[in-house]
């Protein structure tokens, strides 16, 4: 595109690290008319975006642009601010655990429900509430600790107002993604002061810091690790610090309020 108007490009990832991470098989052209795209896109852009610093970074070592067009602006959290009600801080008794998301096998479900058992055989009752999944195994939604919501559709009003509902009753969101570039609802979960335990990979550590508003987990981690990683903060009463400074985060940060002031001043150096 030819145009003297300054091209502001918004991204969560590249092809480079796309390629198997998300995509697979592709062939060696494919491959090399894509990342030709690509260069293009960064080549003719005044500006480029990344939801993340694991993108950013691949901007600039893998396509080779100016670390002062590049810079790192995370996405906010796709619910109204005005209709969160706070969840309740876990300090005892039923555990609600939210696991979110469409592919139950990258988002690491079977992970999560390993986890789930654990705390149970170990006390804890905890209970899982699952989001997303349009046709979950039967053997999952039998499970009794386990709440199917199905796919819920935000722009239908009463499944989006059921998904805000969801998020005022859960204490944690689990998500042992295998592979994630910018997943929104972990903004969501800071936006109610849910913290959560995820994977560090892709560009996850934008959005869950280490004793923050959660914990990023190895990718080799285990059900049996989750749940060790949740009873260690349920002992040490770790819930209320992460879930305040969840809150914060979200405000100064992760939320589209903070996105939009952040957007002004990069513009305003065009």
């Amino acid at each position: 595109m030819r145009t003297k108007t300054p091209i502001i490009r918004y991204s969560d990832a590249t092809v480079a690290l796309m390629i198997d991470y998300y995509w697979f098989n592709w062939s060696k052209k494919s491959i090399e008319d894509a990342n030709n795209v690509e260069q293009m896109a960064i080549d003719n852009s005044a500006v480029n975006l990344l939801s993340s610093q694991w993108a950013a970074s691949s901007v600039i070592n893998d396509y080779h642009a100016s670390k002062d067009r590049v810079f790192v602006l995370p996405f906010g959290a796709n619910i109204d601010d005005s209709k969160i009600v706070q969840a309740q801080v876990y300090q005892s008794g039923r555990l609600n655990v939210l696991f979110t998301g469409v592919d139950w096998e990258r988002k690491g479900g079977e992970i999560a429900v390993n986890a789930i058992k654990k705390l149970r055989s170990d006390g804890v009752d905890a209970h899982l509430y699952i989001c997303g999944i349009r046709d979950l195994a039967q053997e999952i939604v039998d499970l009794d600790f386990v709440e199917n919501l199905g796919f819920l559709d935000k722009n239908n009003p009463n499944e989006y107002q059921k998904y805000l509902n969801t998020w005022s009753k859960v204490h944690l969101l689990l998500l042992p993604t295998s592979a994630e570039c910018s997943a929104i609802v972990f903004n969501e979960a800071s936006a109610y002061g849910v913290p959560i335990l995820s994977t560090d990979t892709g560009g996850v550590s934008d959005y869950v810091f280490n004793d923050v508003n959660g914990w990023r987990m190895p990718l080799s981690a285990s059900g049996d690790d989750y749940a060790i990683k949740i009873e260690e903060w349920i002992k040490t009463d770790k819930f209320s610090d992460l879930s305040a400074s969840a809150l914060n985060l979200y405000q100064t940060r992760n939320s589209w309020k903070a996105w939009g002031e952040s957007f002004k001043k990069i513009v305003s150096s065009l």
